[in-house]
């Protein structure tokens, strides 16, 4: 990969924070950039400003572009088109012309909303989106204007969101974690929307590969396996321990008056693109899911064996699990994944031993030779 000079928007956010650092340690020159300066490595960047944009490609000559940035509230979309199209579409366009101009290779993240919600299988990179609500849409019409206008370029489309730790974290298990800390007597999960989690660390490790592989196109990126909200929050009951805790099923009506943007009854998809070409190294949810408390959320886990003392709320999964944690996660992957990730082609390595040798400063190439060896 011929890549030296990479620009990152909306690097501030959960998937920011998860890829910055090791796109940061690989690549020559870095520049992250954000329209909220929430850390010290960010450099103002609103991607809305065409000149601030323009001013960025003249100086600093991007050969590769990692397009974070998006307004990505449900809600907020709904009730403010213009900003969704202008943040989501219309960026995107000006984005991917001056990625065109500059000889750029641009990624644009995308999502499982641009689909309706429809179909009774699992959505293929095949499948036309057709949005039902605003975001999915103004997201859909920046993956059309990336396909026109680029030469260069990968969609990537992710499930729900999950990671960010203590401080990034805003969404779906943040909300349930919320409520275990309250102790709270019932928590309330919808059961009548399927989709498929996406952890930020894998996602931002198999995007990594990706791009070493010069295929270009639209890949879908999401953890294996597929559930309801309902499914998630029992997952994270059952991972720290709450049995204390009530999880009552309810319909989507239930938040109908908070969350009252439509939204497609299944996002779930399958990574069809990757598993072509040899490089689906995204875990299964549960697991997934059961790393990143670990390492977001160590008070919160019922097991005596975490290391608590050595977890950074703001980047936990740069510190390494326990050995025992280690030894669980493993088997528990091997057991899952049928062979995929097991001894039949890699032995005893997993993608779990993968990111803790990159968590430990070992070198992306290193790390990926030993994973496949």
């Amino acid at each position: 990969m011929q890549l030296s000079r990479v620009l990152i928007t909306g690097c501030g956010g959960m998937l920011g924070s998860a890829i910055y650092p090791y796109f940061r340690d690989y690549f020559e020159t870095v520049l992250a950039t954000d329209k909220d300066l929430c850390e010290s490595w960010l450099q103002l960047l609103d991607v809305r400003d065409v000149d601030g944009m323009k001013a960025i490609f003249s100086s600093f000559k991007p050969d590769l572009v990692l397009h974070l940035a998006a307004e990505t509230d449900v809600e907020y979309c709904e009730t403010h088109p213009d900003v969704a199209y202008n943040t989501n579409a219309t960026s995107t366009r000006n984005l991917a012309e001056l990625c065109e101009q500059g000889g750029a290779t641009l990624v644009y993240i995308s999502t499982a909303g641009t689909f309706d919600g429809e179909k009774e299988t699992p959505y293929t990179e095949e499948d036309e989106p057709k949005p039902i609500m605003v975001y999915g849409q103004s997201k859909f019409d920046g993956e059309n204007y990336v396909k026109e206008i680029c030469s260069r370029y990968y969609i990537v489309r992710a499930g729900w969101m999950v990671g960010g730790g203590q401080r990034k974290d805003h969404k779906f298990v943040s909300k349930i974690i919320d409520q275990i800390v309250e102790s709270q007597p019932v928590i309330y999960a919808v059961n009548d929307k399927w989709g498929a989690p996406t952890y930020t660390h894998d996602f931002a490790l198999n995007l990594f590969k990706l791009l070493q592989s010069e295929h270009y196109g639209i890949y879908h990126m999401v953890c294996e396996g597929d559930g309801t909200r309902y499914d998630v929050a029992q997952e994270i009951l059952d991972i720290c321990g709450r049995n204390d805790i009530k999880l009552e099923a309810v319909d989507s009506d239930y938040f109908s008056d908070t969350y009252f943007a439509p939204r497609p009854r299944s996002e779930i998809m399958v990574n069809a693109n990757l598993a072509k070409i040899g490089i689906n190294l995204m875990r299964p949810w549960k697991l997934a899911l059961r790393d990143y408390l670990v390492r977001g959320f160590p008070h919160l886990i019922a097991r005596d064996d975490i290391d608590t003392d050595n977890v950074d709320p703001l980047y936990p999964s740069l510190e390494r699990r326990s050995a025992a944690d280690r030894r669980v996660l493993n088997a528990t992957s091997q057991q899952k994944d049928n062979g995929r990730f097991g001894s039949d082609r890699r032995g005893q390595y997993s993608i779990a031993d993968l990111i803790d040798e990159l968590h430990d400063g070992k070198g992306l190439e290193s790390a990926y030779e030993s994973y496949q060896h």
